[in-house]
C-alpha cells in the first residue's frame, strides 16, 4: 500500500472516530437534557453507570448503546413522537442491550465464529435484559423499556428471535431500534470485519426494507440520515459480513 493511501486511510478513520466521540456527547446531552423534576433522582445516573457497565465488557462495542439511543431518539423525532415522550424512550434505546451483562465473556467476546449453543447463549440477552427491567417504575415505561430490550432482534418477516414476531406484533418502539442497532452493527469495527461507511450501512437498511424492517422506520431513518449528511462520507466499500448480536 502506497504511503498517500496509507495517510488518505488514517484520515479516514480519525473522520470516523470524530463522528463516533461527536455522537457519545450529543447523546450525554441528551441524557441530561432528558431529565425532570418528577425523575427518581438516581434514575439517571444508574443507566448511565449500567450503560456503562455494558460498554466496558467489550472494546470493540464501546459506545455502541449511546449511539443506537441517538439514531433511535431521532428517528422517533422524525416520526412525529411527543418530545416528552421522545426522552422517555431514548433511556429505553439506550438500555436495549443491557441483557449482555448476562453473557459469558467466552460468548461475548469471542472472535470466531459462535456455535450453535453459544448462539443460543447469545441471544438469551434479549430475554435477560427484559427480565432485569422488568422492575423498572413507573408501570408505561417498564413496559416499553421490556418490549425494546426484549424484541429489538425480531424481523418483519417473522424470522427474528427470541419469538419470531413479525409486522405489526413487533412492539413499534423496538422496531425503530433494531433499525439503529443493525445500521450501528454494520458500520462498527469488529474483530471479525472493518466496519462498513456510513452511506453503506444506509443503503443496506435501505435494501432489507420489508422484510427485516419496518418500511416506515427505514423511510425516516433515511430522511434523518440524509439530512445529518451520513450520506456524504468517502470511505471505500468493504465486503458485508453479517454481525452477530
Amino acid at each position: 500500500m502506497s504511503s498517500i493511501q496509507e495517510l488518505r486511510n488514517r484520515i479516514e478513520q480519525l473522520e470516523k472516530r470524530n463522528k463516533e466521540l461527536s455522537l457519545l456527547l450529543e447523546s450525554a446531552d441528551e441524557l441530561k437534557s432528558g431529565s425532570t423534576e418528577t425523575d427518581h433522582p438516581f434514575s439517571i445516573s444508574v443507566i448511565h453507570s449500567l450503560v456503562l457497565a455494558l460498554d466496558s465488557r467489550d472494546p470493540y462495542t464501546a459506545g455502541h448503546s449511546s449511539r443506537v439511543g441517538l439514531y433511535s431518539l431521532w428517528m422517533a423525532r422524525e416520526l412525529g413522537m411527543d418530545e416528552s415522550e421522545c426522552k422517555h424512550f431514548y433511556r429505553a434505546a439506550l438500555m436495549h442491550d443491557i441483557g449482555k451483562i448476562g453473557v459469558p465473556d467466552r460468548v461475548l467476546l469471542k472472535k470466531d465464529s459462535l456455535t450453535d449453543e453459544e448462539f443460543q447463549i447469545m441471544i438469551s440477552h434479549t430475554t435477560i435484559g427484559a427480565r432485569i427491567l422488568s422492575k423498572m417504575q413507573p408501570l408505561e415505561r417498564m413496559i416499553q423499556a421490556t418490549e425494546v430490550a426484549k424484541y429489538h432482534h425480531e424481523k418483519m418477516d417473522g424470522s427474528g428471535y427470541p419469538e419470531g414476531l413479525g409486522g405489526e406484533d413487533i412492539p413499534f418502539c423496538a422496531r425503530i431500534v433494531a433499525v439503529s442497532d443493525a445500521f450501528d452493527a454494520i458500520t462498527t469495527d469488529r474483530p471479525y470485519a472493518k466496519g462498513r461507511s456510513y452511506k453503506e450501512g444506509v443503503d443496506e437498511i435501505i435494501r432489507c426494507e420489508g422484510t427485516q424492517f419496518d418500511p416506515q422506520v427505514v423511510k425516516a431513518f433515511e430522511t434523518v440520515m440524509r439530512s445529518r449528511n451520513y450520506l456524504q462520507d468517502s470511505f471505500e466499500s468493504k465486503p458485508f459480513v453479517a454481525p452477530v448480536e
